[in-house]
């Protein structure tokens, strides 16, 4: 198993569009034996930079002189264990990327495969063998009046054929509502999509073809509602609609955090910020148990009165029943300020659920961040914490049964966005 190293690999620029490319040298041998690594993206003044260890739980780490550098994107993705990718929003611009694997050293590499995203996106994830991004997007078609039909805009990144596919879809009355709406979360279970549908409120399109006045905000703020996709075509999708908590989202600036998320059983539990300033409902969570088209009746929790007041941001499934849970630091708290940790038990309290803070944390009034990009592995959770104190950034490690965090890895770096694995097999 290897050691901390040095990597002296510096990222070529990066093209635009997919190019072609390298040819996979084989390897023989045993094809069951694997070599694997934590792969940490550090932030320094000129950009990120991409720390190798074999151990998350201790030591040092530091971006003098060390590491892959890379141009800091809006997130990094770890695809299957397999691929890393750097996804970046550009607004109006194209967002330019690239992808990384460890070589048959276990040291990280470039595949040499720059692509760019033309669309913006506000949401991603992974099904199969993509990774998906989508945001709201006008399709190209008008009607006789000049406005414009509404829809959802989709980058298909293919890891294996290491290409890129755009589409759009029209999202006009998706809910049969008369709104049109975008997605938030991606999630691949049992060879599905599942996606959080936003509603948006009724465009001109849809005013022009009776869904009644337009408006920039829903009329429905007290309902969620799971898509549920056969494949990337994303055609004919299942609506499950439940009233029992607000529409499944976060949002800070232009984005929009995930709030479903799938256990190894394939449950889907979807969570709730209660985002929409007109919406009654509590933050909360409820389920889709594995299999079903519908969901389950008998479980809700409510998060927000455990946290006393305070709404969920952003959640993560660590393991078994337990999710990591990032909350608003108050219940006043803007965009800006989310945090508070906390450990969710869906079985807890004989299957009513159960909710813990997390205790051994830095500070909160000196948390300057935590990571886009944590990590579940081994039943513990990797959360990336930046701290504007005199303490430098480090990886924290949470166990979820006792609800605690002990400091791991410490970076010499100015912050840390993200942990994953990477695997060469």
């Amino acid at each position: 198993m290897m050691k901390k190293r040095n990597l002296f690999y510096v990222l070529s620029v990066i093209a635009l569009g997919f190019t072609t490319a390298c040819d996979e040298k084989e390897i023989g041998g045993d094809d069951t034996a694997q070599i694997g690594a934590y792969v940490i993206a550090a932030t320094g003044e000129s950009g990120s930079y991409l720390l190798q260890t074999d151990d998350a739980d201790s030591g040092n780490l530091s971006i003098l002189n060390n590491g892959v550098e890379a141009a800091t994107p809006t997130v990094w993705w770890f695809h299957n264990n397999k691929y890393l990718y750097q996804l970046t929003y550009a607004q109006g611009e194209a967002g330019l990327g690239a992808s990384f694997e460890l070589d048959e050293n276990g040291l990280i590499k470039e595949r040499n495969i720059g692509f760019k995203i033309d669309d913006r996106f506000t949401t991603y994830g992974s099904y199969g063998k993509y990774i998906i991004t989508a945001a709201a997007k006008a399709t190209s078609y008008t009607d006789d009046a000049g406005n414009m039909q509404q829809g959802i805009a989709f980058t298909l990144l293919d890891t294996e054929a290491q290409s890129k596919e755009a589409k759009i879809i029209s999202s006009e009355n998706i809910l049969g509502n008369g709104e049109y709406a975008t997605v938030s979360g991606i999630v691949d279970v049992n060879n599905k999509i599942y996606t959080a549908i936003c509603p948006l409120g009724v465009s001109a399109w849809g005013a022009a073809h009776g869904a009644g006045v337009v408006s920039s905000a829903t009329a429905y703020p007290d309902s969620v509602w799971i898509a549920i996709y056969d494949n990337v075509n994303f055609e004919n999708p299942k609506i499950l609609r439940d009233n029992r908590l607000s529409y499944a989202t976060s949002r800070f600036r232009s984005q929009y955090y995930k709030n479903i998320v799938a256990d190894e059983k394939s449950n889907v539990y979807v969570f709730s910020s209660s985002a929409d300033a007109n919406t009654t409902k509590k933050s909360g969570v409820i389920r889709i148990k594995a299999g079903a088209e519908a969901f389950d009746p008998s479980f809700y929790f409510d998060i927000e009165t455990a946290a006393e007041g305070r709404r969920l941001f952003n959640v993560w499934h660590i393991t078994g029943d337990y999710f990591l849970l990032q909350l608003y630091t108050e219940a006043t708290s803007t965009q800006e300020d989310a945090k508070r940790l906390a450990v969710f038990n869906a079985a807890g309290n004989s299957g009513n659920g159960s909710f813990a803070w997390i205790q051994g944390l830095p500070a909160i009034d000196v948390v300057g961040t935590y990571g886009k990009t944590p990590l579940a592995d081994k039943g513990k959770f990797y959360m990336p914490v930046v701290t504007t104190d005199d303490q430098e950034p480090a990886i924290y490690v949470i166990d979820p049964a006792t609800a605690t965090a002990t400091k791991g890895t410490v970076i010499t770096a100015t912050g840390v966005s993200s942990i994953g694995k990477l695997i060469y097999e």
